[in-house]
């Protein structure tokens, strides 16, 4: 009697195994494979660093020359001078703590934090995320390309309150505004963990960061500064508008 037990005991544990087999085949089918991490494609590499040299050309000579074409023949090296120098300033800025005050990883909605401070923790091979979902490209030349908006926002300001400011203030100023306003806004507008980002904000070209950005700055700056000595009464036409 024990055997025959024994026996059918044994035929429904090989029934329901056979049963269960394709359930369990199944599942293990089902699991998930790890996705494969995003790789930079060559093309958009090339196609950021062309973007990136564009953006510079803007700057230099395109903004100094649009400028110095504005104002009177006596101010036009202080003009061409004050974009350079601040085009240099804001590059080396931007690698000391500039992309870290931005891009810096932080999980704060103003301030990106400390962690990227002279490039830490950047390599060849790191990598940025896009607009795109599942689109990166290399973190160098991410940098690139902020950079050069970082360069441009505070070189646009000037215009307005060109031929009234000291160079050394010019300077000053650049280094204090991007410091606790370019930074901070680029960092909310820009980064996945910025407050304007989280409210679903697209900045694709620097309509907030750098236009809005620099727009009020310069109609401030333009306000506390005044007229330029000598409004209305002498001779303030642009010395080359082919410039």
């Amino acid at each position: 009697m024990q055997l025959n037990k024994f026996l059918t005991l044994g035929k429904l544990g090989a029934t329901a195994t056979a049963l269960m087999a394709p359930a369990i085949a199944f599942a293990q089918d089902a699991a998930p494979a790890a996705a494969a991490a995003p790789v930079p494609e060559k093309a958009d590499t090339a196609f950021m660093y062309v973007a990136t040299i564009l953006v510079l050309f803007m700057i230099l000579p395109g903004l100094a020359l649009f400028y110095g074409g504005l104002v009177r023949t006596k101010n036009m090296l202080s003009v061409l001078m004050q974009c350079t120098v601040i085009t240099a300033v804001m590059m080396l800025i931007w690698v000391i703590y500039g992309y870290s005050f931005a891009f810096g990883g932080g999980t704060g909605p103003y301030f990106g934090g400390f962690g990227k401070l002279f490039l830490s923790g950047v390599s060849l091979d790191s990598t940025s995320a896009t607009f795109s979902q599942g689109v990166v490209i290399y973190e160098y030349t991410f940098i690139a390309f902020q950079m050069t908006f970082a360069a441009i926002t505070p070189a646009l300001i000037i215009g307005a309150f060109a031929e009234r400011v000291k160079f050394s203030a010019v300077i000053l100023f650049t280094i204090l505004w991007a410091t606790f306003v370019y930074f901070p806004v680029a960092h909310m507008v820009w980064d996945a963990n910025g407050l304007i980002f989280g409210m679903g904000a697209l900045d694709f070209a620097g309509g907030t960061v750098v236009h809005i950005n620099a727009g009020i700055a310069g109609l401030i700056g333009a306000i506390m500064v005044g007229k330029r000595t000598g409004f209305g009464k002498d001779m303030m036409a642009p010395h080359s508008m082919t410039l």
